[in-house]
């Protein structure tokens, strides 16, 4: 490609996650044209912000991309690795010689001088290169980017730290290590660190923040199962009634281990981790912490109980045999004594080697040069992942259409949903009610 090259397409997905190989199936078994820029790889998110003992936290059944089914041979409840999972989807894409063009930049989106169609500038290598599509689809990623808060900056130099997207092993850790963020990520390095032995392995600490909990497995089957089968992965975000919800991060749970574990504060615990309140302030001494472990031991103690009285309730509406004693798990009993916070407010420099920021995930829109596309905070303004322009989408968020969204369970449903509406549009150009693409 020549520099300012034009190209042409229907359709612009940004992004090769799960999500936009999702759509690209959809338009490329419609024979519609159209490209899928990446700027990295193919999943890349899962394959460099990832740690190597990572494993997915929804089982096998869960994570089908269209066109897929169960290999009989798989275990329909285990959980893969982010090598296999990263794999799965490169095989996915040649499988079903998708346009992915890796390693190309988006740099900007901007509407076309006709107002009806789109501009997408992007690079690769030196090259630059401008396709006029006639629909967009943005699947690049609710938490693409990461990086560490301000406060990070008045941390003294000498204790090393790091993002959770930068932490591969126990090998780049040594001496005391802060953990700050309890949420998936942060519980499941608190427990790989106080399980792992490391250069001059010290104290785990866990600044926690409130974060509910799930039990990993409930009666017989994963937690997530029953929420599937109970209907609450399909809540829909419309009918919302507490929109909080929309900012909760995922819970605590684990799919280490053949079929997963719970992994509670109260168990963090008992390994050995001190756990903290949220970081407050730091001097030129010392790091302060929040007086607030107890609640959070109670909103993760809570959120479980709701959710198994949840599925209580659906099992014994529809008589399932499902016995109470069935996957007695110890993690998951509460710590009414609140035996789990350390009573630790404040940490000294020299109790501290090396600090893990388990917070920071945010997606980068900034590229998306159309004002009535983003909000205040540079997000992005949508409705059910329809932009409020039309032949403009959003794919792959938490919350997009529902509660599963979020998750690699919910894009097939929301791909194929994004994919009707963009044949509608193709309809309307066949009617003869829009302009023809050039």
């Amino acid at each position: 490609m020549s520099s300012k090259e034009y190209q042409y397409r229907e359709v612009a997905v940004i992004g090769a996650g799960q999500a936009g190989l999702a759509i690209s199936y959809y338009l490329k078994r419609e024979g519609i044209s159209h490209i899928v820029l990446e700027r990295n790889t193919i999943a890349s998110s899962w394959s460099d912000q990832r740690w190597d003992s990572f494993t997915l936290n929804t089982p096998n059944w869960m994570n089908l991309l269209p066109g897929e089914v169960l290999d009989e041979n798989i275990d329909r409840e285990a959980f893969m690795t982010k090598d296999e999972y990263v794999e799965k989807l490169q095989n996915y894409a040649l499988r079903y010689a998708l346009p992915i063009f890796e390693n190309h930049n988006v740099e900007r989106i901007l509407r076309y001088k006709d107002n009806k169609k789109y501009e997408v500038w992007f690079s690769y290598g030196d090259e630059h290169t401008v396709v006029i599509v006639n629909q967009v689809v943005v699947a690049s990623g609710a938490m693409s980017e990461y990086g560490n808060p301000g406060i990070a900056a008045s941390i003294p130099k000498h204790i090393k730290q790091m993002n959770v997207a930068e932490y591969r092993n126990p090998a780049q850790v040594e001496g005391n290590v802060l953990i700050v963020g309890s949420g998936q990520s942060g519980v499941q390095l608190a427990e790989e660190l106080i399980q792992r032995e490391f250069s001059q392995k010290g104290n785990i600490y866990l600044a926690t923040s409130p974060v509910a909990r799930s039990p990993r497995r409930y009666r017989g089957k994963d937690m997530m199962e029953w929420l599937y089968l109970s209907g609450l992965m399909n809540q829909r975000t419309d009918q919302l009634t507490d929109r909080s919800l929309m900012k909760s991060v995922q819970p605590q749970v684990s799919g280490v281990g053949r079929y997963g574990h719970t992994v509670s504060l109260q168990s963090l615990s008992q390994a050995g981790v001190k756990h903290l309140g949220m970081l407050q302030i730091v001097d030129d001494r010392k790091i302060y912490f929040t007086d607030t472990v107890k609640q959070h031991i109670y909103t993760a103690d809570k959120h479980s109980d709701m959710m198994k009285r949840e599925v209580d309730g659906y099992i014994q509406a529809h008589r399932i045999a499902a016995p109470l004693d069935q996957d007695i798990d110890l993690a998951d009993i509460p710590d009414s004594q609140y035996q789990a916070d350390s009573g630790i407010l404040q940490l000294e420099y020299d109790q501290i080697d090396t600090i893990i920021w388990a917070i920071g995930y945010h997606g980068n829109f900034t590229y998306i040069k159309i004002s009535e596309l983003l909000d205040e905070k540079q997000q992005p303004i949508h409705l059910n992942g329809k932009a409020p322009i039309d032949r403009f989408y959003y794919l792959g968020f938490p919350w997009l259409t529902m509660r599963k969204s979020g998750i690699i369970f919910g894009v097939k449903e929301d791909s194929e949903r994004i994919f009707n509406e963009i044949k509608k549009e193709l309809t309307k150009v066949s009617d003869g009610k829009e302009l023809k693409s050039q």
